[in-house]
């Protein structure tokens, strides 16, 4: 079996789970190494996709997976890489979102994107292990257009999980979830989610 390639000049981001590189074959693609093949989440995430796999073949937001494939440095799981349409790799939530106010035009580029966003997430009903924002990208696929993308931590920790099989289930956690990443970005960047907006993204 041959045996992909990677190096430094290809990576893409090291976490304490994972590292990411470029694929060296095909740029559209990136490869995800777990630092422990047992890692937990990851195995989560594979389990999901797994028994999910029809639903997430018609999602907006989750990236698409291709397989795996024996590297340099283990065994890498193939995932689509979310880049934006200058070819560059798209920013996480986290690092798109300014640190402080931005003018009016910005502002309310941000609350269309995340109020779109709310739209997918909550009609999609992905299940996340994690909702930390850096899970999330925001990808520019067109200039000026945006979307979410979600690159890591979706499953459950529950042995079994409702949310796979029920629609019903699937729909009162992400209910839950996104109203915990909506808590989050309020107290955090409150200047840019202000309790105006905070009601629009709110789930009741």
């Amino acid at each position: 079996m041959d045996i992909l390639k990677v190096n430094e000049e290809l990576l893409i981001g090291s976490g304490s789970r994972q590292a990411t590189y470029i694929h060296p074959l095909d740029k559209t693609k990136c490869v995800k190494i777990p630092h422990n093949q047992n890692d937990s989440d990851f195995r989560k995430e594979m389990r999901y996709r797994r028994i999910c796999a029809r639903k997430l073949e018609k999602s907006r937001l989750v990236t698409e997976y291709f397989g795996t494939v024996e590297t340099n440095f283990g065994l890498g799981y193939v995932f689509e890489r979310v880049l934006d349409y200058d070819g560059k790799t798209s920013k996480n939530l986290k690092d798109f979102l300014p640190k402080i106010a931005p003018d009016t035009q910005t502002l309310h580029r941000i609350w269309t994107i995340l109020l779109n966003f709310k739209s997918d997430f909550l009609h999609e009903n992905i299940a996340m292990v994690d909702t930390n924002i850096t899970n999330f990208m925001v990808q520019e696929p067109v200039r000026n257009s945006y979307r979410v993308r979600i690159v890591d931590n979706i499953g459950s920790h529950v042995l079994i999980p409702l949310i796979y099989y029920f629609e019903f289930a699937a729909a009162r956690k992400a209910k839950h979830s996104w109203n915990l990443i909506v808590e989050w970005l309020a107290i955090n960047y409150p200047e840019i989610i202000p309790p105006e907006l905070v009601a629009q993204l709110k789930e009741k």
